[in-house]
């Protein structure tokens, strides 16, 4: 997600924050009682910490600000944690047909990812960018993945292939996602994926 920052600004940002921290630290400790090299060291302590709780914002913490102002899910971009059922609409070959999968998305501040468990395969993220609409603002998932079949005596299904897809949140409901895709193997067709769990939810169900 960080990608649909200003990064420069950001950047920016967290500069003039480590200076100010440190220049705070400095001004609260020295005095002729504390050598300039003891402050420093504390001051360096405490952009350390800063840092410390900055790197735990991007890969944990964000998730329970998302919880507490949902806005930033439409201000910046959905959390998309958690188990998703998928139901692929497939055409190769001249035959169509659906299957049923489980998509398993991993999401932090920095990266995105999203592994597919299919009956008879299974895929995992090669790249996978966040995205929003320029004009209407809505999320999409821009999805490149690896398939590898799972070899079930069928020759023709053994070789790994690559495909693309780009997922676009329902309009009605965060909880769902579609999109088209297709792969190298000249395979095209149709996702459709419903969320059935996040784990911040799971883990409120373990304390109650």
């Amino acid at each position: 997600m960080i990608n649909l920052l200003p990064i420069g600004k950001l950047i920016s940002l967290i500069a003039v924050m480590y200076a100010v921290v440190t220049g705070l630290i400095l001004w609260a400790i020295f005095d002729k009682n504390t050598s300039f090299m003891t402050a420093i060291s504390t001051a360096i302590g405490g952009s350390t910490l800063l840092n410390v709780l900055l790197i735990a914002i991007f890969y944990f913490g964000w998730q329970i600000i998302w919880k507490i102002c949902p806005a930033l899910n439409k201000i910046l971009f959905p959390n998309l944690n958690g188990t998703w059922d998928m139901v692929i609409h497939y055409e190769w070959e001249g035959k169509k047909g659906t299957s049923n999968a489980k998509a398993v998305i991993t999401q932090n501040f920095l990266k995105i990812g999203m592994d597919v468990e299919a009956e008879d395969s299974d895929s995992q993220t090669l790249m996978a960018k966040p995205k929003k609409d320029a004009e209407t603002g809505r999320a999409e998932l821009y999805y490149i993945f690896l398939t590898t079949p799972k070899d079930k005596g069928d020759i023709r299904s053994k070789a790994p292939y690559k495909g693309a897809a780009i997922l676009k949140l329902n309009l009605h409901c965060d909880q769902k996602m579609e999109g088209n895709y297709f792969t190298d193997r000249k395979t095209c067709g149709y996702y459709e994926l419903e969320r059935t769990s996040t784990p911040i939810r799971r883990k409120n169900l373990k304390s109650t």
